[in-house]
């Protein structure tokens, strides 16, 4: 009998994109968005980019680097390997079970709390689920630099405008704004094209329902329309504080 999945019972649709990378690729490092620079590149190149353009924004090592949200826990694996006195946090059990890290917790940033100061905190696409006041509240008490590669627009995502000014409200400004929007849409394509083949093997080995797929496919499409049409954006932003202010 084979092993069942270590993500089959991750969230929904988490667990779908991991299966699908799983599947094209043979292993999934990454749960975020590849940034594509050229046609003909794979998804994990693409999301290597992603994690580059994250990295060149951070303070030389030894630096002090928390990973906000740290997924499997690649990034801190990297940063670790370069020098760096990094650490993630990450409220899902089940990703810090199957990344296997040391420097790994379990826990909420709107929780977490820590004696000595980080040189920096990275979001990449985890700020999206944090309140953005509550986020540079928490921020404000833990370093003077923020690193946030994310996507903003309307609903459950943040208005890019309303987490600026919760910033601001906090004492960090925006020293650098980076759209990387059009890099980022290929991977929405990526998966829009691999949902309706991989229908059978979705509903086979992770038990989700044909309704299921078909829901990821139509959100697939609206996702599409919102970047087209700039209701939706990607971006890297890299926001400081004078490290002279008190919390």
């Amino acid at each position: 009998m084979a092993e069942p999945l270590p993500y089959r019972d991750f969230y929904y649709p988490l667990n779908v994109f991991m299966h699908i990378l799983t599947l094209e690729e043979g292993e999934v490092r990454h749960l975020h968005y590849g940034l594509f620079e050229r046609e003909g590149e794979s998804i994990g190149q693409a999301q290597e980019h992603s994690t580059a353009l994250l990295l060149e924004h951070l303070p030389p090592p030894p630096a002090r680097i928390l990973d906000v949200g740290c997924g499997l826990g690649t990034t801190v694996a990297r940063l670790t390997a370069q020098g760096y006195d990094a650490e993630g946090i990450t409220a899902d059990a089940r990703q810090a079970a199957f990344a296997r890290i040391p420097r790994i917790r379990v826990a909420r940033f709107e929780d977490f709390v820590s004696h000595s100061p980080y040189d920096a905190l990275i979001f990449q696409e985890s700020s999206q689920y944090i309140d953005s006041d509550t986020l540079f509240a928490r921020a404000r008490d833990l370093t003077a630099r923020v690193i946030v590669l994310d996507e903003f627009g309307t609903g459950t995502l943040h208005r890019l405008d309303k987490f600026l000014q919760a910033a601001s409200a906090n004492g960090f400004r925006a020293t650098e704004e980076i759209d990387v929007s059009a890099k980022a849409i290929p991977t929405i394509d990526y998966f829009r094209a691999r949902l309706p083949s991989y229908r059978e093997r979705l509903i086979a080995d992770l038990g989700i329902t044909s309704q299921q797929v078909d829901d990821l496919i139509r959100s697939g499409e609206q996702y599409r329309a919102n970047y087209a049409n700039g209701t939706y954006v990607y971006r890297l932003l890299r926001l400081e504080r004078d490290a002279r202010q008190n919390g």
